[in-house]
């Protein structure tokens, strides 16, 4: 590949492409101070070195914009820090902090050049410019260490992303079903668990940060002139920031969050309505997941999300309320009956407006509308809310109480999605309505809690958490015992009269094949006709074509070493290959011992049409390709005409067929 000028500066088409700015949004996250605890923007940066590997960013428009925003990032913690200088150093949370503490000693050790370690360890990113103003480092001198430590960031952490796309994309290929989709959904709760562990720990540390902040800011003379004339309104935004009392922060912090979700929940409705790539993401999402599914994965969210539907929720609603009942706590109780009411309403307006069709892969038989998804905006106004509520009754401490809501909310969507049940944006909408009533719920309980609690005695605690934990059984055997009525996998078989070619040539079949994530990959070039699958393995047996079974996991990678090292093929490895939305029912390669892995072999990949003959014979297309056996894993190379094959070699496949006892007919 050469290097042109265009490719070292950022081209004005990447500037349109919304993934090149959340790149460098997160860059500029994890590289500011407030922020930079939570975000993970160096995970988020390697993910971008596998999308550039995978053909979907270019490596050094990426570069530019991630370096952009580590830069701007370091250069407002600075700023900052400097203005906090003056009321934080001997805060006590601040001396204490292991972040600032680790800082310190980065810039004592290295000096500047503590500012090109710190941007490779996650929140030190932040923490170092930061502890680096405070210690009074010149600007010039930050500045110029702040560009330079931007330079390896930017290329060496998408490096790592790019160099490991390819084994990503092999393993990919061949992980089955049940580790694919069961590994990524642990990687995500972890990286949730991790980021709000984060926050709980640092909430004293940015608190402190939050008031010398403030105080910097109101000690400026311009900032403190308009607050001597404005004083008014000084003194009710001084009343907003106010702890120990509902009009104060929290009622502050519930409406900034409020006005937040309803602007999202609204900007969501109008994508819905008014962009066809939604619609468009949302069915490519719901083909790929209908292929991945998995009948242990089936079970196991079937669990999930019956534990989100009314199975699950009515039990825990009235189990919550005859806990508070006998605890006397009313005012938590009508939070919890505002945002379960209020949620159910809406979604059930919501539902009968939009009236959108459920998806016909759906895993169970659904009648009502599928925007939004009740599931989603249930677990975040009930689910969530209960959460909070043992917060508040002090079961739960708040960091466990935060993480398990936050772990439930996120397997009931991921449930609603993987069965199919929802489209992704059906789930979204839900969990932004479901968040609207959580934020009236909570702010309901917060303005009427009663402070301080009066004591309760042992026998109604008891009491109370008896009917909690029953309800807890109810829920947990409705999720195990239900059966609900079953979609049909796939349409009926259908009966034809008409000539099997012309199924893909009149269009009423898809004519070319596509990669897992939709990049078309071959035109179909051969429709076959045999009587069942049995037939159809002997009769390519008989033409000289080696079954190849579906790989896994360690053949993936013995024809990676195969590849690398030259040495023969031993057994026959073909990367499946999607049409008509569903993996290749059976794969050949044609039988030879001289090919290595790294040559040219010709790949057959057969799907069921769902058609018959009046025969009963079974219309099979297939697509036959010339393809390097990992030929497939990377994207990025794909092009409708790759593995094209000569009409000479296709006709003589079909005369083989033909011999062997099948019906074939050539598609060119």
């Amino acid at each position: 590949m050469s290097y042109s000028i265009d490719q070292l500066l950022p081209s004005l088409q990447s500037l349109g492409l919304w993934t090149y700015w959340v790149l460098a949004l997160f860059a500029f996250l994890e590289a500011t101070i407030v922020t930079g605890i939570i975000a993970p923007g160096g995970l988020v940066v390697i993910a971008g070195g596998v999308l550039a590997q995978r053909g979907y960013v270019d490596f050094f428009d990426m570069a530019w914009f991630v370096a952009a925003g580590a830069v701007i990032g370091s250069e407002l913690s600075f700023y900052l820090g400097r203005v906090a200088s003056n009321g934080l150093k001997r805060k006590t949370a601040y001396a204490s902090s292991r972040h600032i503490v680790r800082a310190k000693d980065l810039l004592d050790t290295y000096g500047g050049f503590a500012i090109v370690i710190g941007r490779f360890f996650g929140p030190l990113s932040a923490f170092v410019p930061f502890s680096a103003a405070m210690a009074g480092m010149r600007q010039r001198r930050f500045q110029m260490w702040n560009l330079l430590s931007a330079v390896p960031y930017a290329l060496i952490l998408p490096a790592v992303g790019y160099f490991s796309g390819h084994a990503i994309g092999i393993l990919g290929a061949a992980a089955p079903r049940l580790i694919a989709v069961g590994a990524t959904t642990l990687i995500v709760i972890m990286v949730l668990w991790l980021v709000i562990r984060r926050v709980f720990r640092s909430l004293p540390l940015l608190a402190e940060i939050g008031r010398s902040l403030a105080a910097g800011f109101g000690n400026r003379p311009f900032i403190r002139a308009m607050l001597d004339q404005h004083s008014g309104l000084s003194s009710f935004l001084t009343a907003r920031f106010r702890t120990g009392q509902f009009l104060g922060l929290t009622a502050t912090l519930l409406v900034v969050l409020f006005i937040y979700i309803a602007g999202a929940w609204a900007e969501s409705v109008y994508d819905f309505m008014g962009s066809g790539g939604v619609i468009s993401t949302d069915t490519r999402i719901a083909n790929i997941l209908y292929t991945m599914r998995d009948p242990n994965l089936i079970t196991v969210f079937t669990w999930i999300t019956d534990a989100g539907g009314r199975h699950g929720v009515i039990p825990m609603l009235i189990g919550a309320t005859v806990g508070l009942l006998i605890l006397r706590r009313f005012d938590l109780l009508t939070g919890l009956w505002i945002a379960a009411i209020g949620n159910q309403a809406t979604v059930t307006l919501l539902k009968s407006f939009f009236s959108r069709p459920r998806s016909t892969l759906g895993y169970f038989v659904e009648t009502s509308g599928s925007f939004p998804s009740g599931h989603a905006a249930g677990s975040v106004a009930v689910w969530a809310m209960l959460f909070y509520l043992a917060w508040r009754v002090r079961v739960l401490s708040a960091a466990t109480a935060a993480t398990l809501a936050v772990t439930m909310v996120f397997l009931i969507g991921l449930s609603r999605v993987y069965l199919i049940e929802h489209y992704v944006s059906d789930v979204v909408n839900g969990y932004l309505v479901g968040a609207v009533w959580l934020i009236l719920g909570i702010a309901f309980c917060e303005w009427r809690r009663i402070a301080p609690v009066a004591p309760v005695g042992i026998i109604r605690k008891r009491t109370a958490a008896f009917s909690v934990a029953l309800a807890l059984a109810t829920t947990g055997y409705f999720a195990f015992n239900t059966a609900s009525t079953l979609n049909p996998t796939l349409a009926p078989v259908l009966k034809t009269t008409t000539a099997p070619a012309t199924l893909v040539q009149t269009g009423m079949l898809p004519d070319t094949t596509q990669t897992l994530t939709g990049v078309v990959r071959q035109k179909v070039n051969l429709v076959v006709t045999a009587p069942d699958e049995k037939q159809l393995k002997d009769m390519m047996n008989a033409a000289g074509w080696d079954l190849a079974p579906i790989p896994g996991p360690f053949r993936m990678m013995t024809a990676v070493v195969d590849e690398w090292t030259g040495r023969p093929v031993s057994d026959p490895v073909v990367i499946p290959t999607f049409w008509n939305d569903r993996p290749n029912k059976l794969a050949f390669a044609q039988t030879t011992t001289l090919d290595t892995a790294d040559t040219p072999v010709l790949h057959a990949r057969f799907w069921d049409s769902r058609f018959r003959l009046e025969s009963g014979q079974v219309v099979y297309v297939a697509a036959i390709t010339r393809e390097r056996q990992l030929d497939g894993v990377n994207e990025e190379s794909i092009t409708p005409d790759t593995g094209a094959i000569t009409e000479t070699a296709l006709r003589q496949l079909a005369a083989n067929l033909a011999g062997a006892g099948a019906g074939t007919y050539v598609l060119r």
